[in-house]
């Protein structure tokens, strides 16, 4: 037989095994192939088990390497066949790679986890919905990916510890299969229908309040305390110390949890709006009111809880009206004289000393006595300096997950902490917050621990006490944010893109800056 044939005949028996298919001496050099080389040596596996198959002095030998299955078959003389499905495995190689590349678009999707799991039912890879890896999922087993690989037959039914989701289990070969599920779009839709119903939706819990100070640990105790009840409830504390955290946290701990949580900053109203705002009004009650008119905060929360923040801000000649509504339970609407039954819990807020509005005469003595039933103090963070490194490291990873910066090792200096503790923090827990998120934003790639030279440059100058004459917080904040800017325009020339590198934030957020800074 030709040469041309043999290679025509060992061209098809490769295509057949999907792999390796040569002839070979007793030294592991290729004398026959499908590609007509010059002699070649066998690859190692192959060499292996040739070898190994000499030795034995048996005519056939097989040896599995690394999933491929290598066949040596002794013909005559010193001529040995050599078959692998190398290729057969590279596919399937390959084709797992595919799949697992697409787990995360897949979860994106799908709206919930995405999971490659094998034949024992444990899985292999987890995506979440946001493409980052949910690594704590990795190595769990489920008896229904097992029993879908056994079946080979598809599967879908019900999301475990997600009422109301679903989850897909698709086997891809007997030895692993695809599943997902819509687990977070699910919850998305169901607080959405939630919101629409409740017009607002109370997301945080006893939990979500980070801390392990004394002094905030005895807030969150008489803040679950007061979630057993149904008195009023007055929370008092400096801006930025999370007072609607604690007002939801109340709420949904309590046995209102599944009705409405409606906020309202008494502060943030036009005065003129407030009463029509709280009671709602009747057709034609004012210029500009709905046809149909509108029910108020009261009637939304009804058989909730109703957050009055700021309360101290609430115009005085309204007191009287609000206090009506609290004892007799009732609340008329603007334009009506009719009143309505109400069922309301009310947790009320100030960052101001009431009893000093109270002697002063801007805030009446009966209402604040019956807000007053419980009260609950959140303690400003110098307050709480053992809380700072807890909120610290919280906010990092929340802001480093929505950055997608999650791959940093996001330790900090001793000098940072040091930094943390030292500074007073006028603004609180949402002052640390901001700063948290600057630190994150000024992160650059190979950076593996949280620096000063990532802190506000504010921080680092020492005390945190409002300085330079300034009025308040604000517009202290606002002028060294101006000075930093026009620093850095300066330094740049001007260049915008520039800035964006140097600063560390995108080119819309710096535009934003700059247009509030009037630069440029």
């Amino acid at each position: 037989m030709k040469r041309s044939e043999y290679q025509e005949i060992f061209s098809k028996i490769s295509k057949m095994v999907d792999g390796l298919a040569v002839i070979a001496n007793e030294r592991g050099e290729v004398t026959v192939s499908a590609a007509g080389e010059k002699t070649t040596k066998l690859p190692t596996p192959s060499m292996v088990c040739l070898m190994d198959t000499l030795a034995s002095g048996e005519p056939v030998g097989v040896r599995v390497d690394e999933g491929i299955t290598i066949c040596v078959m002794h013909l005559s003389a010193n001529r040995w066949l050599v078959l692998d499905n190398s290729q057969t495995v590279a596919k399937a190689a390959q084709q797992k790679k595919a799949i697992i590349n697409a787990l995360p678009f897949i979860a994106q999707i799908a709206g919930g986890d995405a999971t490659l799991f094998n034949r024992e039912g444990i899985r292999e890879n987890a995506f979440f919905p946001d493409g980052s890896e949910n690594v704590a999922a990795i190595g769990e087993y489920q008896e229904l990916y097992s029993k879908t690989l056994k079946e080979m037959r598809p599967s879908i039914g019900p999301a475990f510890f997600a009422e109301g989701a679903s989850a897909v289990r698709v086997p891809i070969t007997e030895e692993y299969g695809l599943a997902f599920n819509n687990k977070q779009s699910n919850q998305r839709q169901k607080r959405l229908l939630d919101e629409s119903r409740r017009h607002q939706y109370a997301r945080y819990h006893m939990e979500d309040i980070i801390g392990i100070s004394a002094a905030i640990n005895k807030a969150k105790s008489i803040a679950r305390n007061a979630a057993r009840t149904q008195s009023t409830v007055l929370v008092n504390g400096e801006t930025g110390t999370g007072k609607e955290l604690f007002a939801q946290a109340i709420h949904n701990a309590s046995d209102r949890s599944a009705q409405p949580f409606i906020a309202i900053n008494c502060g943030a109203i036009p005065e003129n709006l407030v009463e029509s705002i709280l009671f709602g009004y009747a057709e034609g009650a004012f210029t500009g009111a709905k046809k149909s008119g509108n029910i108020g905060a009261f009637e939304q929360a009804n058989s909730g809880t109703l957050f009055l923040d700021e309360i101290s801000e609430m115009p005085f000649d309204l007191q009287v009206r609000l206090l009506r509504a609290i004892q007799e339970r009732e609340i008329t609407r603007v334009g009506e004289s009719t009143p309505v039954k109400i069922d309301v819990r009310i947790i009320a807020s100030t960052n101001r000393d009431m009893k000093v509005l109270v002697e002063e005469g801007g805030f009446r003595p009966d209402l604040y006595f019956r807000l007053n039933v419980l009260t609950v103090d959140i303690p400003s963070l110098r307050e709480r300096t053992d809380d700072i490194v807890p909120l610290f490291d919280y906010f990092l990873h929340k802001f480093a997950k929505m950055m997608s910066k999650s791959g940093f090792y996001l330790e900090f200096s001793p000098q940072v902490l040091d930094v943390l503790k030292k500074y007073e923090w006028p603004g609180n827990v949402r002052e640390l917050q901001n700063c948290a998120e600057y630190a994150i934003n000024m992160l650059e790639t190979g950076d593996n621990t949280i620096d000063v030279r990532h802190l506000p440059y504010y921080i680092l100058d020492g005390e945190g006490a409002v300085k330079d004459g300034y009025s308040s917080y604000e517009e202290y904040m606002y002028n060294r944010e101006h000075e930093f800017l026009a620093k850095a325009y300066k330094e740049c020339g001007g260049n915008k893109s520039k800035m964006a590198k140097q600063l560390g934030v995108n080119r819309t957020t710096l535009l934003r800056m700059l247009k509030k800074h009037e630069l440029g």
